[in-house]
């Protein structure tokens, strides 16, 4: 129900503007004029000089400044503003108070009756206070500020995301690349593994038929070494008349046979081991030069 008579009785005084001297105002009035930013009315405290009214002593009427709360130190703005006006229940009331105490006084319903004899009335929207007004102004403003902070750290976290997401998308690129670099090293060394695997199975049936013909040579060898002894135990008995020229000459003949075939075999044997050394090296050299060329890769890279 006050609010309704503050905003009659305010009028325009409701948007004015309590500072503490003129000084102030003055400076707030020049920077207004520099920026062009419209017209105020200002309150300076040191220059309010409130004069106190007797106020009717009746329980048909009541100061309006005693059901208003505010801060003791704007005392002389509520008083230039409220002091002498009052609230009484109808308006015949009121306009002899006015007449009897010179104040200013308003109705139940939100008529006013000035000391200057101006009356003012008719019906009130409670709904479109302008007090209301202004706390909804402020608090909407109030809000409109935080909102736009939250909006600002938004906006930056935004930009920190994005520029982090822009450093991790140029490292996922980065490992990538070098993902598709080791798998194309790695499709190179196991095409080499596979050659190397070729050649080793060739390698491994070449020492198999080796080792099969030297195995054969030194059957071969112990038939013509068990012959040879025969032979020698034989010649090592006296020669009696069964012997025949061509049984000398075959015998001479089985021992250079026999001297022939160990020669062949020990050339034989020394070929395995030598087919063996050279061909593991070539076994292994190659895959061990594959490694070291894809660990090079994969550090340069």
């Amino acid at each position: 129900m006050f609010k309704l008579f503050d905003c009659c009785s305010l009028g325009s005084s409701l948007f004015h503007v309590v500072v503490d001297t003129d000084e102030t105002a003055s400076k707030v009035l020049d920077a207004m004029l520099k920026e062009k930013s419209g017209r105020v009315t200002f309150m300076p405290l040191n220059r309010l000089k409130p004069k106190n009214t007797t106020m009717p002593n009746s329980d048909d009427v009541e100061p309006l400044i005693q059901k208003i709360r505010y801060d003791p130190k704007y005392e002389k703005a509520f008083q230039q503003v409220f002091g002498k006006t009052c609230v009484c229940r109808e308006l015949t009331m009121a306009a002899a108070y006015v007449k009897s105490h010179g104040i200013n006084t308003i109705t139940l319903d939100g008529d006013k009756v000035d000391r200057k004899g101006a009356l003012t009335g008719g019906y009130h929207d409670i709904r479109r206070s302008r007090i209301e007004a202004i706390k909804s102004a402020t608090t909407c403003r109030t809000k409109y500020e935080g909102s736009k902070a939250r909006s600002q750290e938004v906006k930056t976290s935004i930009t920190t995301l994005e520029h982090e997401i822009t450093q991790i998308g140029g490292k996922i690129t980065t490992s990538t690349g070098q993902l598709n670099q080791i798998k194309n090293s790695r499709d190179r060394l196991v095409e080499e593994g596979n050659i190397l695997l070729q050649r080793k199975e060739r390698l491994t049936e070449r020492v198999e038929k080796l080792e099969a013909d030297i195995q054969e040579m030194e059957t071969e060898l112990a038939g013509l070494e068990a012959k040879v002894e025969a032979y020698a135990a034989e010649m090592r008995t006296p020669f009696g008349n069964a012997v025949t020229r061509e049984e000398e000459e075959l015998v001479i003949n089985l021992g250079k046979d026999v001297e022939q075939r160990t020669k062949r075999m020990l050339e034989l044997s020394e070929k395995k081991n030598e087919v063996c050394f050279i061909d593991m090296s070539q076994l292994f050299a190659p895959h061990t030069w594959c490694l070291a060329r894809g660990s090079q890769e994969h550090s340069g890279n």
